[in-house]
């Protein structure tokens, strides 16, 4: 165990970086890519089938994550690990009522149009890609190599900004340095409070879940928004959505407080087989 694990034990640091980005990487582009190209005869679009390879891609990730470090790492959830992931992140529907009652503004009345094949597999190669690498690998490594009680903020504050980096790579997109940073700041809030979550509770499907709804309504709205005519958001609705995500933070912050530190703890003890 000690010789295969010698370099993240020597450098958890660097490790991290590697593992979490690397993961995405081979995820999203190589894996995603090579499907794409095996599912081009059936006539499927390369958005389509990248997004299609990319989830396949993140379960594949995820198998070889837990078979590299099993069984000292217990990936298998316990029992109520579901439903009180469920319970925590379910403050996510007064957000989302809140969010998409500002998209029916905008759209002048129900936001939500047709999802296609592709926007469900875009939605559901995010909610796989992103809280695989950025959630379950990233924090149950640092909850591996760095867990104590002061550092679990830190640790959900470096998930969200991990997973904020990756919004980055939109700058060869040629978009506005201005609109990538917003971008960047939101992704970087919703990250720490799907982080908090999944610190308590250490089941990363429930999550994955809903960060896939999320994305899959997101699309749908954004949609109806542009069938009404509005092609760019009003800075008043970007200044509510900034808010709104801001209160997902803080939430996430109070899930981590520090009457349930000594819980988390608790629970990563055991998933790393420091406690039976």
């Amino acid at each position: 165990m000690k010789s295969k694990h010698r370099f993240s034990d020597k450098h958890p640091v660097l490790s991290l970086l590697i593992f979490t980005f690397g993961g995405f990487l081979v995820s999203e582009f190589v894996i995603g890519i090579i499907i794409m190209m095996a599912l081009k005869p059936l006539g499927l679009d390369t958005t389509t089938g990248t997004a299609i390879g990319g989830s396949i891609g993140a379960a594949v990730v995820l198998l070889v994550w837990y078979r590299w470090f099993s069984p000292e790492y217990r990936f298998l959830p316990q029992k109520g690990d579901i439903r009180g992931s469920f319970v925590l992140i379910a403050p996510i529907l007064i957000y989302w009522v809140l969010l998409f009652g500002m998209f029916g503004y905008l759209a002048g009345g129900i936001p939500f149009r047709a999802a296609g094949l592709q926007t469900v597999v875009l939605a559901l190669m995010a909610g796989m890609v992103e809280e695989v690498c950025f959630r379950e690998i990233a924090i149950s490594f640092m909850a591996k190599k760095l867990m104590n009680e002061k550092r679990i903020p830190l640790m959900a504050v470096a998930s969200g900004i991990l997973f904020g980096f990756t919004h980055l790579t939109n700058l060869v997109n040629g978009n506005p340095v201005t609109d990538i940073l917003y971008q960047v700041i939101l992704t970087v809030l919703t990250g720490v409070f799907f982080a908090a979550v999944y610190l308590r509770r250490g089941n990363v499907w429930v999550v994955c879940l809903v960060h896939f709804a999320h994305d899959l309504l997101a699309f749908m709205a954004i949609k109806g928004v542009d069938e009404n005519g509005v092609k760019d958001i009003p800075n008043w609705t970007a200044v509510c959505i900034a808010i709104l995500e801001a209160g997902l933070c803080v939430y996430g912050f109070y899930l981590l407080r520090k009457s349930r530190r000594s819980e988390i703890r608790e629970l990563w003890d055991y998933k790393w087989s420091r406690k039976q």
